[in-house]
Parts: structure tokens; C-alpha cells; sequence
């Protein structure tokens, strides 16, 4: 059994909240785009390389001495579910998922079997936590720094320039480069 974090809480924040591994495919569904054209066989598919949404189920266990103290956690944990942040889950500690669930949370099966599955939405890609943090460069006039994502997908980056001097910015250029690994 491992746990997880999500919108800065840990499942055993909760104390009772037990999770079964989730199920993590390697490669999120990639979208499709193709269309049926009359008279022609099969459809054309015009290779869209993007990916969709993932879908994370998660089985959560609630353990409890009894029903009142299993409804008053399960609404507890219901109203932390109904956020949207980060997720996280103990066997890859460096992986985020932006998560939301919009899936309801079947109450009915939580008091039968004291477990319900839980199906959390994500983007396409987890983030390393590092890359998620903001760094600084403190560039100077005729310098550079480069910013060099190590993931497994193509990922443009963020770039805000702050101006902390009394002169005007002037000259700026971005470079993008794709590097082939």
C-alpha cells in the first residue's frame, strides 16, 4: 500500500485513508484526428501528435470503528477530492500530475465495501517538481543562460523577464533549439 499527495494534503493526513497502487499507464491517449471521407475507404488521418487527458483511477480504502465516525471522514475526504492541484504519489515522489476529479465519489460503495474508486483526470504529463520551481538567472547585458528541459516530451518553457535595474531593456532575443537526444 502505498499514499499520496494532493493539493498539499497526504492521504495520511487522514489517518484512515489507504490506497491500493494506482494504476499509471506509460503513455496517455493520444488524440485522434481523422475523418471519414465519402466514397473512400477507411478515414484520413491528418497525424495530430498531441496527447489527451489521463485518466488515474485510485482505490481508497476507509477504515473506520464505525458508521458515524466512516461518514464524517469520508465527507472529509470528499470535500479534499473536490479540489483541482497537484498529485503525487509515493513511489515517484518527483513526478506531479496536474489532477482534478470530476468523477462523482459513490458514497453507497464506500459504506458497503469501505472502498470507492477514485478517478482522478490529469494532463497529459507529469512534472518533475523541480522543473516546477522557479529558477532565477541574473543575466547581464550581452550574456545568456539557457533553460534545458529533460523530460521525455517536447516542453515549452515559461519565461518572465524582470527588469530590477533603472535602464530600459532593450535587444532582447529568444532562441528556441530542439535538441535530439
Amino acid at each position: 500500500m502505498i499514499g499520496f499527495f494532493f493539493i498539499d494534503k497526504h492521504s495520511s493526513d487522514f489517518n484512515t485513508v489507504v490506497m491500493e497502487r494506482a494504476k499509471r499507464n506509460l503513455t496517455p491517449p493520444k488524440r485522434r484526428n481523422d475523418y471519414q471521407v465519402s466514397g473512400r475507404h477507411g478515414t484520413v488521418d491528418f497525424g495530430d501528435e498531441t496527447y489527451g487527458t489521463r485518466q488515474i483511477p485510485v482505490n481508497i480504502y476507509l477504515i473506520s470503528r464505525n458508521e458515524k465516525e466512516l461518514r464524517k471522514l469520508a465527507r472529509d475526504v470528499a470535500f479534499w477530492l473536490s479540489g483541482k492541484g497537484r498529485l503525487l504519489f509515493d513511489d515517484e515522489p518527483q513526478q506531479a500530475y496536474d489532477a482534478v476529479v470530476y468523477e462523482e465519489i459513490d458514497a453507497e460503495q464506500l459504506f458497503r465495501v469501505k472502498r470507492v474508486t477514485v478517478t482522478f483526470e490529469c494532463q497529459p504529463f507529469a512534472k518533475t517538481v523541480d522543473f516546477m520551481q522557479s529558477t532565477s538567472h541574473g543575466i547581464r547585458h550581452g550574456h545568456t543562460a539557457s533553460i534545458n528541459s529533460q523530460g521525455t516530451q517536447a516542453t515549452p518553457p515559461r519565461i518572465i523577464i524582470n527588469n530590477t535595474s533603472n535602464s530600459t531593456i532593450t535587444s532582447i532575443t529568444i532562441t528556441r533549439r530542439a535538441l535530439r537526444r
